[in-house]
């Protein structure tokens, strides 16, 4: 891993409480990352670190054979971009399937942020294996068996049980005198559940009827346009003639999100947004986006993004 600082901003770092790994000590950034290679080919990526720089972090390839691998951000936000200039955002809102040959992708780094990060990989061999010598249909586009070139990303929403198994990947499953048992077992599941969002998008899309679709279209546009509104549950449901059940049923086939977790996630993206621009204070996005209270508008934030509102705000004020 190499570090570079931007030039525009100095720099400054953190602490982390991951179990196991080594020290990460970079101009910029501090914390904690582990890589384990288990024997079923399966490769576990964790890390957990505060930035207390805007920097950029280059990364190097460890493998030297044709791959598939995944990457989510449990906690905080990033960027990371490949070589060709293809970048994508990682969040808790958004994990990402990737084969990336060639070294030299980069995580670009928010000061302040607090990442904790989760990836796994397998070679496609083991991984052919595993699914009887054949990849769904999905998977082709990773499956080119040239070496050296390729890269491709493919971003989506995690589900619920995705962020389950990769907050799994820290708790006390990373400890004991079993942890590589335990990790190893966690890492597959992850990366079973990660596939199977990923080809089996269409076929949760197929199963929502069309006036159901309409209605899940018009509710999200309501969420859009009235984020400072009731949006419990209970209200949407009412406006989308739909039962509760049904239309979180909805939610969580075409979106991997519970409806509730969808609106939080539009009021964070929102706020953000907001907060990011400098026009508006941290009480009126707070207001914009329905909290009552700006305490607990910045205690969801900062879960959401590792970060306060006010320090988002002072970040984009000072340019």
């Amino acid at each position: 891993m190499d570090n570079h600082n931007n030039s525009e901003t100095p720099s400054r770092l953190v602490v982390a409480h991951m179990n196991g790994g080594q020290a990460i000590d970079l101009p910029g950034v501090r914390g904690r990352m582990e890589r384990l290679e288990f024997a079923s080919g399966m490769v576990l990526y964790r890390m957990e670190y505060e930035a207390l720089d805007d920097c950029h972090v280059q990364v190097q390839n460890s493998f030297s054979e044709p791959w598939i691998g995944s990457a989510m951000h449990l906690q905080g936000h990033s960027e990371l971009s490949h070589p060709n200039g293809n970048t994508f955002s990682l969040s808790n809102d958004s994990a990402l399937l990737m084969r990336v040959d060639p070294s030299g992708s980069r995580f670009r780094l928010f000061k302040g942020q607090l990442i904790r990060h989760v990836g796994v990989a397998s070679t496609l061999a083991p991984l052919l294996e595993r699914f009887g010598g054949e990849l769904p249909e999905k998977l082709s586009l990773f499956r080119d068996e040239k070496f050296g070139e390729i890269q491709i990303g493919q971003s989506f929403s995690p589900s619920s049980r995705l962020r389950q198994l990769g907050g799994n990947l820290f708790d006390h499953n990373a400890r004991g005198s079993a942890r590589m048992l335990k990790l190893e077992g966690i890492a597959n599941l992850f990366l079973a559940e990660i596939i199977e969002l990923f080809c089996d998008d269409d076929f949760n899309d197929d199963r929502i009827i069309v006036w159901e679709k309409q209605a899940l279209a018009d509710i999200t546009a309501h969420i859009e346009h009235h984020l400072h509104d009731d949006l419990s549950i209970a209200k949407l449901a009412c406006l989308a003639g739909l039962s509760e059940s049904r239309l979180d049923q909805l939610f969580r086939q075409k979106y991997h999100l519970s409806c509730a977790e969808y609106v939080r996630n539009e009021r964070m993206s929102a706020a953000n947004r907001w907060l990011e621009s400098g026009e508006l204070s941290v009480r009126e996005v707070s207001e914009k986006i329905g909290y009552s209270h700006v305490s607990n508008f910045s205690r969801a934030y900062r879960a959401r993004f590792g970060e306060t509102p006010a320090r988002t705000l002072r970040r984009a004020s000072n340019g």
